[in-house]
């Protein structure tokens, strides 16, 4: 008899469920799992800190604009690269005529630490850490031999001018003990970036003259397309804009305001025509909306705003669509539109439960997906499902890193139907970052979930745009090295894949076959009452794969396992286990194709029956 792995229920105990025990990199479709693909980085540079909220849009050309931030500037991504719109530490918001750059050295520097300085039109030069002075090369800096915290830790380049000359209106003199400032000498409006290598002992601090975002690093960002404007907030900040195919840089909102103030929020959502916005510094409650089709107005054409009432927490996510969906901590509210001086009504269709971390929510056009304080649920129409309940809500929560429950986030991958939670687990016991490491995987057409291990600060639904055969250099040097095929829809663009920021900063795709995937049986008891002698198992499973079996006399013992045994020529993972309760554990390894894992053939005897066999 052949066992199906079945559905993954780590929730329920391992004897006696119709489920696996582990499914991790795969995801389950009708009667099998398939590989959950391995990220894949192809940006050509990093954005140099982790992300904070990603947003993929198309204009009303089909041109593709992806965008990502971490808490103190906004980066767009072309062309496989990341460009900062406004320089590192800064918005765009105004020109200013100069500023000062300071860079502390703490002790211990090592040679090769490096500071890139980067102006708005891409022109940058790297200062290198040599233990003796420089002499003729002005792209350089030096510590002294010593690593003493004195003067002498750093010393500037030719000239006393840390090689920027070429930075239109920059300088920087001999450092005072052990800093060094870099002076904006001439009026401009571009912004300078300044990067280092080892920010615990080569710190670029103290910027002046700009807009910084003010945003901590728990303070995430969302971005909403409008239109042909792309609007993106912290809920700490003025509202940002960029208008698509005009834009060079992101802007506050507020500048193309004509009438009424525009709000400072921290989420939003497009219902019908009009943003409508929510969680605003001083009413964590109040959801205000434009004028109808007009991202300028505050006042008239039926902008208003609505302060909700009770217990329900604050707002922390607004979805999109003819009617929209404001999810509190605790309620989840109706936004209908009725025109008139009402505008919306209001319903409310949850009353105690909503979203408990705002960015746990993700869309797929009416089929929205979040994660409440009791667990995961489905919100189709005004029906609400739960989705995790005995299956994995326990899992999660005691798997949870409740440490960072800020980094969690979620997207769809509408065309495998799919959603999908990032999160930090307990797993990495040395994060301390809150960089995430696993993700839950949802198959809505299945109603069946899965495990995928991954190290990711964002995941988001993306749009990639098309490139050519000349820019397939940007991703790789090599065309045999770049991991999407030539022939799928990555290249030819528009095309939605399920996208990251990765634990190395860089944009990424999840299209390569990089992971181990791992599946368990649940246990078995192959003879009721008695022990079995497994003599072999046979992976249905169309790919060579690796076995273990695992066995135990009683349920509240600890299992043991076989050696990990490979299929030979016929197909059969020649092992010999001996138990009353049974499961076996199949990996497939990293780099390895396959279709389908469907479950297993054992071969076994009753122990002590040698003339007895039976295959189960």
């Amino acid at each position: 008899m052949q066992v199906p792995f079945g559905e993954w229920l780590p929730d329920q105990p391992e004897h006696l469920k119709q489920g696996a025990n582990v499914a991790t990199n795969v995801y389950h479709t009708i009667n099998s799992y398939k590989r959950f693909p391995s990220l894949v980085s192809y940006s050509s540079n990093t954005m140099n800190q982790d992300s904070r909220g990603a947003g993929s849009f198309r204009d009303n050309t089909n041109t593709v604009f992806n965008f990502t931030a971490n808490n103190k500037t906004i980066f767009k991504l072309e062309n496989g690269a990341f460009t900062e719109i406004g320089a590192q530490n800064k918005l765009t918001t105004s020109s200013f005529a100069s500023f000062t750059i300071t860079v502390t050295d703490s002790a211990n520097i090592s040679p090769g630490a490096t500071i890139t300085f980067k102006d708005n039109a891409g022109n940058s030069t790297t200062m290198t850490a040599t233990a003796t002075n420089p002499t003729s090369n002005a792209n350089e800096f030096s510590i002294a031999s010593d690593n003493a915290s004195t003067a002498d830790n750093i010393a500037v380049g030719a000239g006393g001018v840390l090689g920027i000359n070429g930075l239109s209106g920059f300088s920087a003199p001999n450092p005072s003990g052990n800093v060094v400032t870099v002076t904006r000498t001439v009026a401009g409006g571009d912004n300078l970036t300044v990067t280092s290598s080892d920010p615990t002992r080569l710190a670029v601090t103290n910027f002046t003259g700009g807009t910084p975002l003010s945003g901590t690093d728990t303070d995430y960002i969302t971005f909403t397309q409008f239109g042909n404007y792309v609007i993106a907030s912290n809920g700490v900040d003025p509202a940002q804009y960029y208008e698509m195919g005009t834009s060079t840089k992101f802007k506050n909102l507020s500048t193309i305001a004509t009438a009424g103030t525009t709000p400072v929020f921290r989420v939003s959502g497009v219902v019908r025509d009009f943003l409508v916005t929510g969680n605003q510094p001083s009413n964590k409650n109040r959801i205000q909306w434009s004028g109808i089709n007009d991202l300028a107005t505050w006042s008239g054409k039926q902008a208003d705003f609505q302060d909700l009432s009770g217990s329900g927490g604050q707002i922390v996510a607004i979805t999109s669509g003819e009617i929209g969906y404001v999810f509190r901590q605790n309620q989840i509210i109706r936004m209908d539109y009725v025109g008139g001086t009402v505008v919306f009504r209001l319903s409310v269709i949850s009353p105690n439960r909503g979203a408990v971390y705002g960015r746990t929510v993700c869309q797929d056009n009416r089929n929205v997906f979040f994660y409440s304080d009791d667990g995961f649920y489905q919100l189709a129409g005004d029906s609400i499902t739960p989705i995790g309940a005995e299956k994995i809500n326990r899992f999660f929560d005691l798997n949870l890193n409740k440490a960072y429950t800020d980094r969690i986030c979620a997207a769809v991958d509408p065309f495998n139907q799919l959603a999908i939670w990032l999160y930090p687990s307990v797993n990495n016991t040395s994060n301390t970052t809150g960089i995430c490491d696993r993700i839950l995987i949802y198959n809505y057409a299945t109603k069946k979930w899965s495990l995928g291990i991954t190290n990711a600060s964002t995941i988001f639904s993306q749009f990639v745009g098309a490139y050519t055969v000349e820019l397939m250099d940007i991703i790789s040097q090599n065309l045999e090295n770049i991991n999407a095929a030539l022939d799928t829809d990555f290249w030819s663009g528009g095309q939605l894949f399920l996208g990251a920021i990765d634990n190395d900063f860089k944009a990424a795709i999840f299209s390569g076959n990089n992971n181990e995937c791992e599946i368990e049986t649940s246990e078995l008891e192959p003879f009721p009452g008695q022990r079995a002698n497994i003599t072999g198992v046979r992976p249905i499973v169309d790919a060579v794969s690796t076995l273990t079996v695992k066995t135990k006399e009683r349920t509240a013992d600890t299992e043991t396992a076989s050696s990990s045994v490979t299929q030979n020529a016929s197909g059969m993972n020649p092992v010999r286990k001996s138990g009353r309760y049974i499961r076996a554990n199949v990996k497939v390894a990293s780099g390895t194709t396959f279709t389908h894992a469907q479950g297993v053939d054992f071969v076994a005897t009753k122990a002590g029956n040698r003339w007895v066999r039976k295959q189960i």
